[in-house]
């Protein structure tokens, strides 16, 4: 059973949740039912839906019913903190559903981190939020498509700050991290791992910049022999995302946010997910955000919301595969 969240209510979330539900693999959605009627009476859709008290509920209707769990009740008079509340209420619900086993695995659809922040609650994204809710200290964001898998080191942040962050306990966790998700998620017993310079041609041996030679190449010699697979780094970005080159590696680990996105949008956009390594639980999302000029309008593409779910139970899979 997979706990899919309800999202941003104004945004496409409820909508590529009813376009891309299926009767595998089971889920149970946790949100208002009131919006996931409204919004699939909107697109035409006569998927038959029943809200239920507890997974087992859910567990116990046909597979082809939409069973709709009601997150804990919170009550605001301000509709935009009530819509705030719903969300996060809906995401940590789902969350303790995880960690208490009640089911194999979550996925989100996209929230306003914006709103979230304005109604008073202090989480930067998804990721934050469930690290605190699971007690992991260092979560690291994975995005993946059909062909690439990339970890950025550093996400939301000023590329002035970057060089600052990239430390080299940093990048050491990122890449245990990495490496063991690739062993346990993705059952590759030896990854390959590739990890990217941060200056133009990998600083090109300290001309543009010592990064690479006082952080980031000690480092990757040093776990190579240690870890199982292969480490390699630093090489130069803008020669790694090319078909031959992608060849060679299984993930790669960039040092900022858009030199691991731009490749893999160029490649997947809207057909990527979002998963997060290194917690206990199995969790997956969209690789789009809210997407609030085209809400409503039904013209949304389920392609990544699918993913996610096909990525989660194959995820499940593998793990239930290790631990055996």
């Amino acid at each position: 059973m997979i706990a899919i969240t309800q999202g941003d209510p104004h945004g496409v979330g409820p909508e590529v949740t009813i376009k891309g539900f299926s009767p595998t693999p089971r889920r149970i959605h946790i949100g208002e039912s009131a919006l996931y009627k409204k919004c699939a009476k909107s697109l035409g859709y006569s998927i038959p839906m029943q809200e239920v008290s507890t997974v087992k509920e859910a567990e116990a209707l046909p597979a082809d019913v939409f069973a709709i769990l009601p997150p804990p009740a919170k009550s605001s008079s301000s509709p935009f903190a009530k819509d705030a509340i719903t969300t996060i209420q809906s995401i940590s619900f789902a969350c303790q559903l995880a960690v208490t086993g009640q089911v194999q695995a979550m996925v989100t659809p996209p929230i306003n981190k914006a709103v979230i922040h304005k109604a008073g609650y202090n989480f930067p994204g998804h990721t934050e939020m469930l690290a605190e809710y699971t007690k992991t200290e260092h979560p690291v964001m994975m995005l993946a498509t059909k062909g690439l898998k990339v970890v950025p080191a550093t996400i939301h942040q000023a590329l002035s700050e970057v060089s600052k962050t990239l430390t080299s306990e940093l990048l050491e966790q990122i890449i245990r991290t990495t490496a063991t998700a690739m062993q346990r998620d993705f059952a590759i017993a030896k990854p390959r791992i590739t990890v990217t310079g941060l200056n133009p041609h990998a600083g090109e041996d300290g001309a543009f910049g010592l990064e690479e030679l006082e952080v980031i190449a000690p480092l990757c010699q040093r776990l190579n022999l240690e870890l199982t697979g292969e480490i390699r780094g630093p090489l130069p970005a803008d020669s790694l995302f090319h078909s031959e080159a992608r060849k060679q590696y299984d993930v790669v680990i960039c040092m900022y946010h858009d030199q691991a996105l731009i490749p893999l949008k160029m490649l997947g956009f809207g057909k990527a997910v979002n998963i997060t390594l290194g917690l206990p639980i199995v969790r997956t999302s969209v690789d789009h955000g809210t997407a609030y000029d085209i809400a409503g309008k039904g013209i949304a593409d389920p392609t990544s919301f699918k993913e996610a779910i096909r990525l989660a139970g194959l995820i499940v899979n593998n793990r239930q595969k290790t631990s055996d």
